[in-house]
């Protein structure tokens, strides 16, 4: 639910303004909206010493820790985070820097895998001061077809489908028409002697990176630090001030944390008052669940969605229709099952939240998979005696025709969803004629199904369905809009009505997707196990056994892959666009971000 929020402004005195700072951040419920732009230096050398110490994060993170290095040999204390931050820059650069360099050098050295590593820049400068002049070149086969006869030229044999070729001559202006070799300056042995030098120094680097691994607690909590540092200055910067002597602040926090609040100012001699909002808009927006409907909030923070204030929370609505969607897309309860190993596996590097929703899913899907008798997509697995049993044959994926039962649910499905957002709606305008009108609107989703079921199953609709058209369009004729005006809302209405209705009926199709892609899912899945098993397993030898394995993880891998983004694009939309757009959700929402100090709040 929306938790209400009460808007507060608070004044202090300006030589204690530090301070409040400091005890609204330890408190940590009040989200700051600025009275002027923050801006300052301090602010500007606080964001970058946040993103230099993000960089060396960074760098130890990528860096694997040696087995003969141990971070407790390392004396962590008394360390100086800015010194530690400079040195893994730097070592950042000098690692780019030897690498460059051994990279320029291997590129010599093919040099002499093509010339010989017996090849002397000096020999060819003798010669050159003898008015002997060679230059070299490396060519196509065809380009060598080309080579003007009247020259002295030498070729040698191909290499990697180029031809070295060399050009003698007593002309210094004499050239061929083609890119000259750039000779290097250093001898065979004299670069091999300079690599091996800088790879020596490479694994400096990594012991140097071993050691400063065991610094990076220390970086962490110097991150934190400055994150703290930045918030407080940003929330100074951006106070109010009168005549230099008093600050003020303005922001919002959450009605059941004005009790806290008052506590504290009063504690504090702050001068504070605490009103409904003006701005509606402006209102962050604080959702609180409980625990098992606040797992779907990893999902609404990926796809960055947040109702408005005066809106409804979704994360209900969203939770149980996103299950039954993500079960349908997917449709397999071997997949199923590979989420939840990989989610049972990966449990302690998951937050809470994201694991007990992919558990969710996870449950839903192989549930579905095993009503529908899917497993990758191999029906002999669903033919199993006991797993037989448990088929549903009007959603079975293999051996009945069932595509017009699975539209019909799908439609089934759609209308129901719809039909929810209206009555959401009924309850939300209770006390307004405007409740009529959602009523009239559930009505009208009905007819549309009805009209839906008719035009694309060939389904007759019941003789008395017309009713709904009327009865529905009568109530949102007249109760859609509360207006002074009487007959100026209802002409609005009628204008409006067509369109809406034809949105309607779209939406309502819209949800053949559901069984459309996971029906693609099933057959794209005994397409792959076709392709690498058209006989079974019966006489495979090992090596095709090894291949065909391969090819089926790969296969089905792929298959996980179109499903997931499936899920993003039809399961999240169903929800986000359909769903929301009829229960009046637009997610014009800022997220409630308390002011909050965290290393103090640690402490």
């Amino acid at each position: 639910m929306i938790v209400r929020m009460k808007e507060i402004l608070l004044f202090t005195s300006a030589h204690t303004v530090d301070a409040t700072i400091q005890k609204l951040g330890e408190l940590g419920v009040v989200d700051i909206k600025e009275v002027n732009p923050p801006q300052g230096d301090t602010i500007e050398r606080c964001l970058q010493d946040i993103d230099n110490t993000n960089q060396a994060l960074s760098i130890l993170e990528q860096h694997e820790l040696s087995d003969k290095i141990s971070k407790d040999t390392v004396d962590t204390n008394g360390k100086d985070p800015k010194r530690i931050i400079g040195r893994l820059l730097k070592s950042k650069t000098v690692e780019k820097n030897i690498h460059n360099t051994i990279e320029d050098i291997n590129s010599q050295l093919k040099f002499y895998d093509t010339w010989g590593k017996q090849f002397l820049k000096k020999d060819l400068d003798f010669l050159w001061q003898k008015d002997i002049f060679i230059r070299l070149y490396y060519i196509g086969k065809s380009q060598a077809k080309t080579l003007p006869e009247d020259k002295t030229i030498v070729t040698f044999p191909e290499k990697e489908g180029k031809v070295p070729v060399a050009l003698f001559s007593q002309n210094v202006k004499d050239r061929l028409d083609f890119k000259e070799v750039t000779i290097p300056k250093l001898s065979y042995p004299a670069l091999l002697d300079v690599k091996q030098r800088k790879e020596r120094q490479l694994d400096q680097l990594k012991i140097f990176l071993n050691e400063q691994k065991a610094y990076e607690a220390i970086l962490n909590d110097y991150s934190q630090f400055l994150e703290d540092r930045l918030n407080s200055e940003t929330a100074l910067e951006s106070m109010g001030d009168i005549e230099g002597k008093v600050k003020f602040l303005r922001g919002y926090l959450p009605k059941d944390a004005v009790d806290r609040f008052t506590s504290i100012a009063k504690k504090e001699d702050w001068g504070y008052s605490i009103s409904e909002p003006t701005n509606v808009d402006e209102v962050p927006v604080y959702i609180k669940n409980p625990k098992w409907i606040s797992i779907i909030n990893p999902m609404m923070k990926f796809i960055d969605i947040v109702p408005g204030y005066k809106e409804i929370d979704v994360s209900i609505y969203f939770l149980i229709a996103f299950a039954l969607f993500f079960a349908m897309l997917v449709g397999d309860a071997g997949y199923g099952l590979i989420f939840l190993v990989l989610a049972i596996i990966f449990r302690k590097k998951m937050a809470p939240q994201l694991r007990t929703l992919i558990f969710v899913l996870s449950g839903s899907t192989i549930i579905w998979g095993v009503l529908s008798g899917t497993y990758f997509g191999a029906e002999q697995i669903a033919q199993l005696p006991f797993l037989k049993d448990m088929v549903i044959p009007n959603i079975s994926s293999f051996g009945v025709d069932n595509i017009n039962f699975m539209m019909h649910l799908s439609f089934l499905i759609g209308a129901i969803h719809l039909t929810v957002a209206h009555g959401i709606r009924v309850f939300q305008f209770i006390n307004s004629i405007k409740a009529l009108s959602e009523v009239g609107w559930i009505a009208l989703v009905w007819g549309l199904f009805f009209i839906t079921e008719q035009l694309v199953l060939g389904n007759p609709a019941p003789s008395w369905y017309n009713w709904l058209f009327i009865v529905g369009a009568t109530l949102v004729v007249l109760f859609s809009k509360e207006s002074n005006s009487f007959l100026k809302s209802m002409g609005a209405s009628i204008a409006n009505l067509p369109l809406s209705l034809i949105s309607g009926f779209s939406d309502i199709v819209s949800y053949v997707r559901l069984f459309a892609v996971g029906m693609a899912t099933a057959a794209v899945a005994a397409s792959f196990n076709n392709m690498a098993l058209p006989d079974g397993i019966a006489g495979m030898g090992v090596l095709d056994f090894v291949m065909a394995a391969i090819a089926l993880l790969l296969g089905h891998t792929l298959n996980i892959a179109l499903a997931l983004m499936a899920v993003m694009v039809h399961g999240i939309r169903l929800n986000m666009l359909e769903f929301a757009g009829h229960l009046g959700v637009q997610f014009s929402g800022e997220a409630y971000k308390p002011f909050k100090l965290m290393v103090n709040n640690e402490k």
